[in-house]
């Protein structure tokens, strides 16, 4: 479980006595508890860094000293609480899986799928009409992904907000730490949520209850719900699969092996990097990261058949699409680039040259002086020259302007009513509790905020449904304490920039809100009024 997994695996490290083989059943059931959520079911890495043994380079007390320490100020805080939830036996045994042990090859197939199906609620028409709490409209709904400082457990939920008052209207348990959120296009009272662990719940946004869940695979983030609204797809890193199932019982339809050939000729199998649905055919839309490929699947003909872009870049990530939806720009991490497919064509029309290591997160696109203009951030790396935003104008996707910024960034957010795109700081430094504000008109940073009380990661900025808000996750480098919340959701006001609002919670990651669903990108989406 990111933080904890690679905790518990130190711990374990750090115990030098040699474990029978016999035992290695039970030491592979301790990883799938404490830590597969975040390391990977197959120990190959996920969020968390890989724990095998061609992999991990740590010695077994340095490993030891990690898990009561923790990696500040990354998702691996300190957790001396460890020291009682594993036997010094246990220990022992996860430090001679991850030293000696390869990575696994794990199989979750449509069979698995569809028997992991859970029903909660068994007769959903007797659920609520109407929200039972008060709110002026459901758009101004903001879902933030609480992951619990152990990544599992009571505070790993989604907790939700009314963007207009900053109160809490309701909590919805996931038991592991959720990851993305997507709500249903055409039924208001639905909402989707990925967790780190594989499983997808549908959420009753009127009674903030989860009332079926299943998991889709064994880790993995990438979440999209159909714009007819008849269709759910989660793709997996754990295996290299994309599930499509039934919006409304989420039984699966099919299952779809993600391998491909990438741009140096190898056959490879490949994440689910995004997966996105477009109201300009009813297609889900999916970026092979590895493969450097992209799907369109098509979910009105029969067998679902897929047409594919390959050559897209090196290390495909996040995207956003165009305003009509006809167009997706995809991150390319290693080649530097954001990839401009016509979906319509199933083509590429342009590679946008976008700096070091291009993370969109959701994009954005703006009007600004008579132009659409895509907003493309940049994750960096270690030996980044110049941190920048590239802006590229949305029609001829001809980069306008390169805005220097004063670190990596990864969530912009942006609101037709508002006079700023927020972009995160995001990485270690000393400005990763800081977001800066890029003047819509001019093109220029022309404000940086930290936010208060925080040590670091100040991270996806979202604009409420009205625009006059937007949320900040806020997260401690590490647990400042075992009795306090290891972070907070910062509320500010989004024309003075002032904090109004802390609201303590665990681990704060993603926040959305619910106007995204009649949404086609960030940036320009509809007000509630």
């Amino acid at each position: 479980m990111k933080t904890s997994a690679v905790v518990t695996f130190i711990a374990l490290l750090g115990a030098s006595v040699v474990a029978p083989a016999a035992d290695f059943d039970r030491a592979e059931r301790l990883f799938a508890q404490h830590c597969a959520v975040c390391h990977g079911a197959d120990r190959g890495g996920y969020i968390g860094p890989a724990l095998n043994r061609d992999e991990t380079k740590l010695r077994s007390g340095e490993v030891a000293e990690i898990i009561l320490s923790g990696r500040p100020p990354t998702l691996m805080p300190q957790h001396p609480s460890w020291r009682g939830t594993l036997s010094v036996k246990d220990r022992d045994l996860l430090a001679e899986l991850v030293t000696t042990q390869p990575r696994r090859t794990l199989t979750w197939g449509l069979g698995d799928v569809r028997q992991s199906l859970t029903v909660l609620v068994t007769d959903e028409d007797k659920l609520a009409p109407a929200p039972r709490y008060r709110i002026d409209h459901l758009d101004d709904l903001m879902a933030v992904m609480s992951r619990g400082r152990q990544a599992a457990g009571p505070e790993a939920k989604v907790l939700f907000f009314d963007g207009r008052r900053h109160r809490q209207v309701g909590a919805v348990p996931t038991g592991v730490a959720p990851h993305l959120m997507d709500f249903h296009p055409t039924d208001p009272r639905w909402a989707y949520v990925r967790d780190d662990a594989g499983w997808v719940h549908k959420v009753d946004l009127y009674s903030m209850r989860a009332v079926r869940k299943v998991r889709a695979g064994l880790n993995g983030t990438s979440l999209a719900v159909s714009r007819d609204g008849r269709y759910v797809a989660a793709g997996s890193y754990v295996p290299h699969t994309m599930v499509i199932m039934d919006a409304a019982t989420l039984e699966p339809v099919r299952l779809i092996e993600l391998a491909g050939i990438d741009p140096d000729g190898r056959m490879v199998e490949a994440d689910a990097g995004m997966i996105t649905a477009t109201p300009y055919g009813n297609w889900f839309v999916v970026a092979l990261e590895q493969a450097g490929q992209v799907w369109i699947v098509d979910l009105d003909r029969p067998e679902m058949p897929i047409t594919k872009i390959t050559d897209v870049g090196r290390h495909l990530h996040d995207a956003f699409l165009s305003p009509d939806g006809r167009y997706v720009v995809v991150a390319s991490y290693d080649d530097h680039v954001d990839t401009v497919v016509d979906l319509r064509e199933a083509r590429i029309v342009r590679k946008i040259p976008a700096g070091c290591k291009p993370h969109l997160g959701s994009g954005a696109v703006i009007r600004s002086n008579g132009r659409l203009l895509g907003i493309g951030t940049n994750i960096g790396e270690a030996d980044c020259p110049a941190f920048e935003v590239t802006v590229f104008d949305m029609e001829t996707f001809d980069v306008v302007r390169r805005i220097p910024v004063i670190g990596p960034t990864e969530s912009p957010a942006a609101h037709p009513d508002a006079p700023y795109v927020i972009v995160d700081i995001v990485g270690t430094g000393p400005n990763a509790n800081k977001i800066q504000f890029i003047d819509k008109n001019t093109l220029e940073v022309v404000r940086t905020i930290e936010v208060a009380g925080t040590l670091g990661h100040s991270h996806f900025p979202e604009y409420t449904a009205r625009g006059d808000f937007f949320y900040v996750s806020a997260r401690y480098r590490g647990d400042r304490s075992l009795g306090t919340p290891a972070g907070q959701l910062a509320v500010f006001d989004s024309r003075t920039l002032r904090q109004v609002k802390s609201i303590p919670v665990d681990v704060p990651a993603g926040v959305f809100s619910r106007v995204r669903a009649r949404a086609v990108v960030v940036g320009l989406q509809p007000t509630a009024r």
